[in-house]
């Protein structure tokens, strides 16, 4: 069983899920895990349906306000708020069970190989121009600052470890 999973989450609001004596100290500032899916449901799309019925319970009631977000209302209303995300599921003291979203991580790659992508079209533009082309031809080696092709790295840790 793999740590990860496909769920639909939305940030906890006490007013709408409620809390009680069990409840796990804490729980407004992580977000519920509403709904998992399991991969028949994501290749039949059936996720979208459950995506619709749970926008239209939050976006019912005219004013939301919580405890701790100050522009919570203004968050729920996005067009984006509820999705499917890649999360690691955790169970709190109180049998919450919550989620924490991982979906960014695939954003951060996406960048990353954009920014590799367009410097490899730029050497292999730069490695096509006729006076380039003739060096490598006479010397067979491309010029020094065309040599390199870029690669892909993700540099997880932006601080170093002391």
């Amino acid at each position: 069983m793999s740590e990860f999973k496909l769920a639909i989450c939305t940030i906890f609001d006490p007013v709408l899920y409620g809390t009680d004596e069990h409840s796990s100290q804490g729980i407004e500032t992580h977000y519920l895990n509403i709904y998992t899916i399991e991969l028949d449901e994501f290749y039949n799309n059936d996720y979208k349906n459950i995506i619709q019925l749970i926008t239209m319970s939050l976006l019912s009631d005219t004013e939301k306000s919580h405890p701790i977000i100050r522009n919570y209302d203004a968050i729920i209303k996005m067009d984006n708020y509820i999705k499917l995300n890649i999360i690691k599921c955790d169970e709190l003291s109180g049998l919450e069970q919550v989620g924490y979203i991982k979906t960014f991580w695939l954003k951060i790659i996406q960048r990353r190989w954009k920014k590799v992508y367009k410097e490899r079209q730029h050497l292999l533009t730069a490695r096509s121009n006729p006076c380039v082309l003739q060096e490598r031809q006479q010397t067979g080696q491309w010029p020094n600052h065309l040599r390199d092709w870029p690669k892909f790295t993700l540099n997880l840790y932006c601080h170093k470890r002391v």
